[in-house]
């Protein structure tokens, strides 16, 4: 009896220890076009932009990449989307023959202007097809003081031509007025 339990629990220890060691599931192939890194978040302190491209000059991908992954990060903090949609309808005929046309359309325009210093490369990788792939990272410590400059430029530009408008305004007021007082007074003979 003590055999048999023996080689029992011999048998399911040696069946758990199999399944503990098997594999974990298979997780899908990577792209091998697409870095290792590319569905990576960064870290709390950080901004990242990915850049990418693919050119006929290996110097050419490698400064568009870096400069896409700049523009990246620029899109983040600063953009200004310009949007319009036209929709149009028409109907002709009579009520047995109508016939409609529509027409409509969307246009969208993403302008970013943003200075951006302090931007560090991370990771450059190349993709077997030849395709550049650029991660660059920027500290949001650094993006508030350019988002807080930006903000403090716009104020003081905005306080600066409101004051020009006002000192001019009151010059124009001074114009007149002095105008006003030069007309010779018409002196009663009496």
């Amino acid at each position: 009896m003590k055999k048999g339990l023996f080689l029992c629990l011999t048998v399911f220890a040696a069946a758990m220890l199999a399944v503990g060691c098997s594999s974990a599931p298979d997780t899908p192939p990577q792209d091998p076009n697409s870095p290792p890194w590319l569905n990576d978040f960064p870290p709390e302190d950080a901004i990242w932009g990915i850049g990418i491209a693919k050119q006929s000059s290996e110097q050419m991908a490698i400064t568009m990449a870096e400069t896409r992954a700049r523009a990246g990060i620029a899109r983040q903090l600063n953009a200004r989307i310009e949007d319009m949609i036209t929709d149009y309808t028409r109907d002709a005929g009579t009520v047995a023959s109508q016939a409609a046309l529509s027409l409509q359309e969307v246009v969208t325009r993403q302008v970013t202007s943003l200075q951006l210093n302090g931007t560090k490369p991370l990771q450059r990788w190349k993709a077997p097809d030849g395709t550049y792939w650029f991660l660059m990272s920027y500290s949001k410590a650094d993006a508030q003081k350019v988002l807080a400059e930006l903000i403090n430029n716009t104020v003081d530009s905005d306080a600066a031509r409101f004051a020009e408008f006002k000192a001019d305004e009151a010059l124009r007021l001074l114009d007149a007025q002095l105008a006003g007082n030069t007309k010779p007074e018409q002196v009663d003979a009496d």
